[in-house]
């Protein structure tokens, strides 16, 4: 299919999506999921699974998920984001520990063998944090007590994510793990997110706004300075081993100090939610096979089951032992429950070393389009309360 056609199709899929979630009273991504893995399968079963759209439209959708997180940078209130640091971060390790560790079990459960038990526990491990992004500017609560939080506890999960991911690369690659390789990344990504954190210091801002103040720049031109500061963000995170979405998030942080980018946010808000990120939700709906779930039966099922009670227990017991209440700690929990990302990384590398056989890859990747379909409605109705 050509390009003009299959940017036709998404942005109909997400405008109907759109419509038929608000006449349900439900978040706008809930319907462009769902209305993207309906159109998906029928065009699957048309093509006989050949790819439906144009690939184009797929880079589109990774500009997407970067307009997404520079908008939530943008949006969060720091100063609460920094109150609550260290309670994002137990979110973010029992999240992580509770899920691979269930997924560890149930793998050994069906027969697998260890190391790739550890590939299917790594799979559970991260957490979407475009998907809770979107829901929490979609209800304006991602400047709140729990909003910073659950955002803490998702970019926290993604980095933890991709050390492990570092790890399993080092020790796939070459049969052992080399401290090295691992020791330089993690000191290259704190210091990037140091040297980000450094830039939202008040006299560092006032300075850099001062400056700033001289120049005079329309609508537009402010635009296109922002999104070129996110894509220079994202371009050192992706360097340095971190993923695109935690650079896009952390410029959006330090532009969100400046005053000089004050009005950035309703023009991200318009451009990106008007056009880049509606067709990144549709596509990864698109990527959602009916079939294959209903063939893989019980290990899919299992996979699906302890990734949700383990980020449900993990998320939630954090959040608890943070002195947050249980209403509070339940939306944490489920906050955690959708995957995208890292998952999708490992199933091609487990595939390409033959840790994994395509059955594991298809069951990993129906439990990511799962996840991501089923959080959005029950997070959006207890952030409501």
């Amino acid at each position: 299919m050509d390009f003009i056609a299959s940017i036709l199709i998404v942005l109909a899929i997400a405008l109907a999506g759109r419509f038929l979630s608000e006449k349900l009273k439900q978040p706008g991504i809930l319907g462009e999921l769902v209305l993207g893995a309906i159109i998906g399968n029928i065009g699957f079963m048309m093509k006989g699974g050949e790819l439906i759209l144009d690939p184009v439209v797929y880079n589109i959708a990774d500009i997407g998920i970067l307009f997404l997180l520079l908008s939530a940078g943008l949006s969060l209130n720091l100063t609460e984001f920094k109150k609550i640091g260290k309670s994002s971060a137990v979110v973010a390790i029992l999240g992580v520990i509770f899920p691979f560790i269930l997924g560890y079990i149930a793998a050994i459960w069906f027969g697998f063998s260890h190391i790739t038990a550890l590939f299917i526990g790594s799979a559970l491990m991260a957490t979407s944090v475009g998907v809770n992004a979107e829901i929490l500017l979609e209800l304006r609560i991602i400047g709140t007590r729990l909003g910073s939080l659950i955002m803490g506890a998702a970019i926290i999960d993604d980095i933890i994510g991709v050390v492990i991911l570092t790890i399993l690369v080092s020790v796939v690659k070459t049969g052992y793990l080399s401290v090295w390789e691992i020791s330089v990344f993690i000191l290259l990504a704190l210091l990037f997110i140091l040297l980000a954190g450094l830039l939202t210091k008040e006299k560092v801002s006032g300075i850099l706004d001062r400056h700033l103040a001289k120049v005079k720049l329309g609508r537009e031109s402010l635009l296109i300075m922002g999104i070129i500061v996110a894509l220079l963000f994202s371009l050192v995170a992706e360097n340095i081993g971190l993923s695109l979405i935690i650079g896009a998030f952390l410029a959006g942080i330090v532009l969100g100090q400046l005053s000089f980018f004050r009005g950035l946010k309703d023009y991200m808000s318009l451009i990106g939610g008007g056009f880049f990120i509606p067709v990144f939700f549709v596509t990864i709906g698109m990527t959602f096979d009916f079939n294959a779930f209903l063939s893989l039966g019980g290990f899919a099922s299992a996979l699906l089951l302890v990734a949700i009670v383990g980020k449900l227990v993990g998320g939630g017991l954090g959040a608890k032992l943070t002195k947050f209440d249980n209403h509070e700690s339940i939306g944490a929990g489920v906050a955690m429950i959708p995957r995208a990302g890292i998952e999708l990384i490992l199933v091609k590398l487990g595939l390409e070393y033959g840790i994994i056989n395509t059955e594991i890859a298809s069951a990993i990747l129906i439990m990511v389009i799962m996840t991501t379909l089923i959080s959005p409605p029950i997070l959006a109705k207890i952030l409501r309360r």
